[in-house]
């Protein structure tokens, strides 16, 4: 019974650090896609938004992102060869994983998700060096930085806190944060944006254990990642046709 009462309080603490931040990350990205010129901005600004609310709720807890993986206290050399070896499980396995989805819906669905993705957001992109630039910075701010703070650090660490009375806690928050990473891709990369962004967040956070909870290697190879997408997207002149 008394090991019931002192942990209470903690898990209390946890589900009320998720109901803000997921409350806030869902019933504002809902909003804002109400509005049709809102479409495009809808992620990057619920994003920000989510990013504050959880900075608020660390220092409601008497904690900073460094408590959750913001730090940095190996070589550089082993920060680089973290981040390139997450760049490249995530961006195999997570397209592999995408193609695997691909042979398994109907070749129009596909192709319906793939033009949503790219002229529904990406319209202007191929060849456009303004917005290419502008994209570049959304994608290391909100891609980068802010998802991996929120989904990686904030998250697993709160889900973890609300299961730690369970065997295997670290599997469930790992599994629960990609689910829902996914499914914050979905409104605009279909079923298949969902399941290859939820097998990156997947292997994201299994990266983000076995690296000692540290985030700046995830931070990274996530920018690098969306730099590859969206120089690619850049570069394909029949994207906008």
């Amino acid at each position: 019974m008394q090991l019931s009462e002192n942990t209470s309080p903690k898990s209390t603490l946890m589900a009320i650090d998720l109901l803000y931040t997921l409350g806030t990350l869902f019933s504002l990205k809902y909003l804002l896609l109400q509005f049709p010129a809102m479409w495009t901005f809808a992620g990057p600004i619920s994003l920000i938004a989510t990013l504050l609310v959880a900075t608020w709720r660390l220092k409601c807890n008497n904690q900073t992102w460094r408590s959750v993986g913001l730090f940095h206290s190996t070589s550089h050399l082993k920060l680089a060869l973290w981040a390139i070896a997450a760049l490249i499980i995530t961006v195999v396995l997570g397209s592999l994983a995408g193609q695997i989805i691909q042979g398994l819906i109907p070749a129009t669905d596909v192709s319906e998700q793939v033009s949503n993705f790219t002229q529904n957001r990406f319209a202007n992109l191929p060849g456009n060096i303004q917005v290419y630039l502008y994209w570049l910075i959304v994608s290391w701010v909100i891609g980068g930085f802010a998802e991996e703070l929120i989904f990686r650090g904030f998250l697993i660490s709160r889900f973890e806190n609300l299961f730690s009375k369970l065997p295997f806690a670290i599997v469930y928050a790992i599994i629960i944060q990609a689910i829902i990473f996914g499914q914050q891709h979905f409104y605009y990369q279909g079923i298949v944006g969902f399941v290859e962004t939820g097998i990156i967040a997947l292997l994201s956070g299994i990266i983000y254990y076995l690296s000692k909870r540290r985030l700046w290697p995830l931070i990274i190879s996530h920018g690098l990642a969306n730099t590859l997408g969206m120089t690619m997207l850049f570069l394909d002149s029949t994207a906008a046709t």
